[in-house]
């Protein structure tokens, strides 16, 4: 169900998003004249940022773009309801002009994106600096909105297999073979009596009838919420539509079919067939097949993994690799348990002749239970290991682009809003800048700031066949004491300058050009007034500025797209957006690791019931409730130590194409330490468990017909 969700929203996003496309060209039939002036800027609240779409009608009978049901007048605006809610307190209903609605449904890429139409004021608009288009819907959504940020579906999809749907798998399979023992002496009686393996099926559905039925009626509700009203999805903030999910309701309906039907041909697939013999002799138990080819099948998906950090570097994480990651890292996960078993069941051997040698009945008794029962071993430790690699992922994840988040928030921290960047759109009238320069508060100090670069060979000359340095050239210009609150010199005369090392400036010039990357900067007296560029607003004292006046104000006086931001913006938006998309990680992985806990828990727990009643009778041959303790040890214990030491081998391998330079991402080794403590110690209170269940069974067993 989940992923028939995740398929119909971003469906829906698409076909949305391909609706509200701008058409740059004319069709084919018709006019060769556009009818629309349109330009698309980025603008943020609570540091996250959104698209801002100016429009102005060239023609009277003009198309309104999706989710517009007027058009608004010069100097209104419309905002969607969620951009409303979330920046009301930063004065968003003022900010372009006068709140006037709010955008349709089909007019957002999904319900809770944050979006804004614009109709500037008379005059403000003008073909420099926008797009004159024909209409709007095209065949593929535009790079707008919601659309930009959002991570493709493949990447999307793979996150949900590697994290819900391996997991659901191994649930399924412990589920499906929960009470295998007494199911499968059934199945061996009905064999000899000459069932077929239709009524071995037939006998298997019946037993899972109820549970199935059960699932699928705990999983109705919720769908049907879902269908009727939005949903938030805890820790990430995003709403699911309902309209999407009504809108591809037969893909969903048929998912909610599919996922029974799926645990019962499982079930059916996991129940042995009836041996039917002329023989009379007993039949052994067979081999399994299935765990073989998967523990063959492993160093394969080790060695995509492998593969993988080589190619990711040369091409990027495409959606191609991405695949291929994720195909690895689930293959992984899914076929490392099947590697750990047959160890352990080839370990079994050696354990019993260490006990026929020493003359040890529970170490003789433990090897024999081991050998040659791959499927159980492999349920048994199937837990252990994919918890291990799910919780290694979910660690790694978000530290890959740790270092960067933290930075950026750390310069956020330092930096306030004391200095805002205003960038002026090309062809605007110095005049317009003029106005909103008047409009600041009186200690505030403005600079014409830019960046441009430049190239010098070895001797300071370029020529042939030398080699260039390339580096960026910083220009400050600004009255004599905006340039001293800078800590620089003022030169004598308007239109001279200088270079300096920016080092020797005062600290709101070395917070300016640091992300720069400059050892030069040329220093300028004259006006800050420009007709295309940017400029700098900054408090001398680093007082915060009224940064959502001044937004309001710039987008009033001089016009669209002007953008003023804090510095940095970029930098702080854009570890806001990877914060806001890892969250999907911890929420997804801890899921996964529930259900993979579920998994282990259940079958742990009936294996200990099963150890408990077998071993009952032991002690009678033995003459010593010790073997107890023995058998449990190298049966429950050992295998979990094992499959804990596997899980961790298994972890660090699927996360080597993150933590693999050029990715950064980091797995401490005190986190590998800590998770194989918890499991050694939780494997040794299982087995102290089992000895002592085993212990009060033994007292009350007697001799019975079996």
């Amino acid at each position: 169900m989940t992923m028939a969700a995740t398929w119909a929203a971003y469906e829906a996003r698409e076909a949305r998003g391909a609706a509200r496309a701008p058409l740059l060209h004319a069709a084919r039939n018709g006019t060769a004249s556009p009818s629309l002036l349109w330009k698309e800027t980025g603008d943020h609240v609570h540091d996250r940022q959104f698209s801002v779409i100016f429009i102005e009608p060239l023609v009277v009978d003009a198309p309104l773009p999706p989710g517009v049901p007027r058009w608004p007048a010069p100097g209104e605006a419309l905002l969607s309801p969620a951009l409303l809610a979330d920046g009301r307190d930063e004065g968003i209903e003022n900010r372009y002009g006068k709140h006037v609605g709010a955008i349709g449904p089909e007019g957002l890429a999904d319900p809770g994106e944050r979006l804004a139409y614009v109709r500037p004021a008379e005059g403000l608009f003008a073909r420099d600096n926008a797009y004159p288009i024909h209409g709007f819907g095209m065949s593929s959504p535009w790079a707008l909105g919601d659309a930009a940020s959002v991570k493709s579906l493949t990447v999307f999809l793979s996150m949900v297999i590697g994290m819900l749907l391996v997991p659901a798998g191994l649930l399924t399979v412990v589920a499906a073979r929960l009470g295998a023992a007494g199911r499968d002496r059934r199945v061996a009686l009905i064999g000899a009596l000459g069932g077929s393996r239709w009524q071995v099926s037939l006998l298997g559905l019946g037993e899972a009838a109820g549970p199935i039925l059960l699932g699928a009626g705990l999983i109705a509700p919720l769908s049907v919420i879902a269908l009727l009203a939005d949903i938030r999805v805890p820790w990430t903030g995003y709403l699911l539509g309902a309209a999407d999910l009504r809108a591809h309701a037969s893909v969903l309906a048929g998912a909610a079919l599919a996922a029974p039907l799926l645990v019962a041909i499982t079930v059916v697939l996991l129940h042995p067939p009836a041996v039917s013999s002329r023989s009379t002799r007993p039949q052994g138990r067979p081999r399994s097949r299935a765990v073989k080819v998967m523990a063959y099948l492993c160093p394969l998906f080790l060695l995509i993994l492998s593969w993988y950090p080589a190619a990711a570097a040369d091409s990027g994480a495409t959606p191609e690799l991405t695949l291929v990651l994720m195909v690895g890292s689930v293959g992984t996960l899914a076929t490392l348990p099947a590697v750990a078993a047959l160890l352990i069941s080839a370990a079994g051997r050696a354990v019993t002749a260490i006990g026929r040698r020493r003359g040890a009945p529970g170490t003789l008794l433990a090897g024999r239970w081991t050998q040659g029962r791959p499927g159980y071993l492999t349920r048994l430790v199937a837990g252990v290991v994919m918890a291990v690699g799910l919780l290694c992922l979910v660690q790694v994840y978000p530290s890959v682009n740790d270092p960067f988040v933290r930075g950026a928030r750390e310069a956020r921290a330092q930096l306030g809003l004391s200095m805002l960047v205003v960038a002026v759109p090309e062809g605007t009238p110095p005049s317009r800048t003029e106005s909103w320069l008047r409009t600041l508060p009186g200690d505030a100090r403005t600079v014409a700031y830019g960046i441009s670069m430049s190239g010098e060979g070895p001797d300071g000359e370029i020529g042939p066949g030398q080699s260039v340095e390339v580096r960026p050239d910083v220009m400050v210009r600004g009255e004599c004491p905006s340039l001293s609150a800078l800590g620089l010199t003022c030169p004598k005369r308007v239109g001279t300058g200088y270079t300096m090392d920016p080092a020797d400036g005062a600290p709101a010039l070395r917070r300016l050009v640091s992300d720069a990357g400059v050892d030069r900067i040329s220093v300028e007296r004259g006006s800050s007034v420009v007709a295309a560029g940017q400029l700098v607003v900054f408090d001398p004292d680093g007082t915060d500025l009224h940064l959502h006046d001044l937004k309001r104000t710039a987008y009033a006086t001089i016009g669209p797209p002007v953008t003023v931001e804090p510095l940095a913006q970029s930098w702080i938006g854009g570890a806001q957006l990877l914060s806001d998309q890892l969250r999907w990680i911890p929420l997804f992985g801890t899921f996964g690791v529930l259900l993979v806990a579920l998994a282990a828990t259940l079958n742990n727990l009936a294996e200990v019931m099963r150890f408990t009643r077998a071993i009952a009778p032991v002690s009678v041959l033995a003459g010593s409730r010790r073997v107890y303790v023995a058998v449990a040890a190298w049966t429950l214990m050992a295998p979990l130590c094992v499959a804990a030491a596997m899980g961790v081998v298994g972890g660090v391998w699927i996360t080597l194409p993150l933590t693999t330079p050029p990715r950064n991402g980091e797995l401490p080794g005190s986190t590998l330490a800590l998770v194989v403590g918890v499991l050694v110690t939780l494997s040794a209170v299982m087995a102290m468990s089992a000895a002592r269940g085993a212990v009060r069974e033994s007292e009350r067993w007697r001799p019975h017909h079996d």
